[in-house]
């Protein structure tokens, strides 16, 4: 029945979607459909009449009881679900409307994005999800998955022609655009890439164009439609393809054992009969995998009612599951104490995986070291400004004097990008080059500017002592310019997370990709915000220390 309308046939899609639909509908009743009638009798005689919808009943008896069936869909991810003209339109929006029509409700549509379409079962807005979701034992442990699969994907990175990027094993240090939420971002940056978040998929294209992004992650699915247009496909290519990934339904994981069923049974006749591929093709939607499924829906014992239940007959999830810390159980149950009993909800995926803790205890590390070097940077850079800005020779006083000006009319963040591209060009892209870089650009941009506060100081103790006597020294000073110098050395310690743009694998980078597959944001941003209040306050309180034993040493000589 796949051949009903080969391509050489010159009929509008939308047309032929409607005569397989009629074929399929004619053809006789199979053992599926009787079960899936079977189970919706019986469930709607549990429900007590002339009652309201019962609060705590099993969400298929929420969804007969309403009339009304749920739906969790996304919004700008065409030809799957976008919103057109104020409505839904897409192969989800039509695949969600004829299951409600089997199940004889109506259908009634959430929009959710990647970051919350999980939570929002658990939540209550919706009875299933049906946005680009794919199955992973990961997510096992999360949602419930309505077998058969509706479709399957690979994650393809796309990026400008004139990028080469042949393989996953090449993309370490290169900035790649993701999508918040997608399940191959952990791959991605376990082999090392630096990834910038967007909450939608739809922003990656736009940074794509605007060439803000050379490279960018998502589904084939997704990218087909752009890829199809002339000016977006001259200017960029699939780079590589890797982890391909069936798309489920997903239910509610406690409560959804009833409600799966169901649907799972209404998917098996969609694939058996073609409805589905119907669907597919009035889409415009690639359609291999689902011709794959209604041969394997048609015949055997994948054609019976139980077929569903049937290892042989099941599409496998992705093993993209990562591994767990050893305190992973103690962390989740914490987690749980925190909700249930204090109301506050955290999620601290960084000490629940493995590659999450390196994530962690690497930007821990990095951040750590990129402080004192910056601290040392700037500290021994305001000596050097400092003796040059106030020597006697110009050779060393207009030097210094130019240096000073680059480094006060440039944003600290624009230097981080010269220091990039500098060190890009000279082939330089390990971590411990970036990270020196950056300790560079810190020591420079604040070592200049608490040197001239050290020059300064130097004129006033010479105008206060006279020209014709001996020239202070520069440790004199810097004593005097202290409050000054450690200004800016805790301006030095602020500034650190900015190096994370020119690839140190600092906290905030490390936070960034932990985030980019744990799908949350609030918890992990509080703690790399803690962490360098900490940081920065350890700072202030080590530099007021000092300052006060120079005040103290100086009283003494004074006495």
């Amino acid at each position: 029945m796949s051949g009903f309308c080969p391509p050489g046939i010159r009929l509008h899609t939308l047309f032929c979607g409607a005569l397989l639909a009629l074929v399929f509908a004619l053809q006789p009743a199979r053992a599926d459909t009787a079960a899936l009638d079977v189970l919706l009798q019986n469930t709607r005689a549990s429900i007590p009449a002339g009652s309201p919808c019962p609060p705590q009943a099993e969400p298929l008896q929420q969804v007969l009881c309403r009339g009304k069936l749920r739906l969790g869909v996304r919004s700008k991810y065409a030809p799957f679900a976008d919103q057109v003209n104020g409505r839904p339109e897409g192969f989800e929006i039509d695949l969600g409307a004829a299951l409600a029509n089997r199940l004889g409700v109506q259908p009634h549509y959430v929009q959710v994005t990647p970051a919350n379409r999980i939570a929002s079962l658990g939540e209550g807005r919706t009875d299933a999800v049906i946005a680009t979701m794919g199955h992973t034992l990961q997510r096992d442990a999360e949602v419930r998955f309505v077998r058969p699969h509706y479709y399957q994907s690979e994650t393809v990175v796309v990026g400008r022609s004139d990028l080469d990027l042949p393989d996953i094993d090449t993309v370490k240090g290169k900035t790649v655009c993701v999508a918040v939420g997608n399940n191959t971002n952990a791959e991605l940056a376990s082999h090392g890439a630096r990834l910038m978040l967007f909450d939608s998929a739809s922003q990656l294209v736009d940074q794509l164009r605007q060439g803000a992004c050379s490279f960018a992650a998502q589904d084939n699915t997704f990218f087909a439609a752009y890829l199809n247009e002339p000016e977006f496909g001259a200017r960029h290519h699939v780079k590589f393809s890797f982890a391909p990934l069936p798309w489920g339904i997903g239910v509610d994981q406690r409560q959804g054992a009833l409600l799966a069923e169901a649907l799972g049974l209404a998917l098996q006749e969609m694939h058996a009969s073609g409805q589905l591929l119907a669907l597919a093709q009035a889409h415009g939607i690639e359609t291999d995998f689902l011709q794959q499924q209604q041969r394997l829906w048609r015949s055997g014992p994948c054609a019976q009612a139980a077929g569903i239940h049937e290892a042989a007959c099941m599409q496998q999830p992705h093993d993209n599951q990562l591994a767990q810390t050893a305190f992973a159980p103690w962390v989740s149950a914490f987690e749980a104490w925190c909700r249930e009993r204090l109301g506050i909800k955290i999620t601290l995926a960084m000490l629940k995986t493995r590659i999450a803790l390196e994530f962690f205890l690497e930007g821990v590390a990095f951040s750590l070291a990129l402080v004192c070097g910056a601290i040392a940077s700037t500290w021994a850079l305001a000596l050097v400004f400092g003796g040059g800005l106030s020597s006697p020779h110009r050779w060393l006083r207009w030097p210094a004097r130019t240096v000073l000006m680059a480094m006060q009319s440039t944003p600290l963040v624009l230097l981080m990008v010269f220091a990039e591209v500098l060190v890009g060009a000279v082939g330089a892209n390990s971590s411990f080059i970036a990270l020196a870089a950056a300790i560079v650009v810190l020591g420079l941009f604040n070592g200049s500017n608490a040197g001239q506060a050290i020059a300064e100081a130097h004129a006033s103790l010479w105008a206060e002592r006279g020209p014709t006597s001996l020239r202070p020294s520069l440790r004199q000073a810097m004593l005097r310019a202290k409050a000054q110098l450690l200004a800016f050395v805790v301006n030095a310690t602020r500034g650190s997370p900015a190096a994370s743009i020119i690839g140190v694998p600092e906290l905030l980078s490390a936070q960034t990709d932990i985030t980019s597959f744990a799908s949350e944001r609030a918890t992990t941003y509080s703690l790399l915000l803690v962490f360098y209040m900490l940081v920065v306050s350890l700072v202030v309180w080590l530099g007021q220390r000092w300052e006060r034993q120079q005040n103290a040493r100086q009283a003494g000589l004074d006495a």
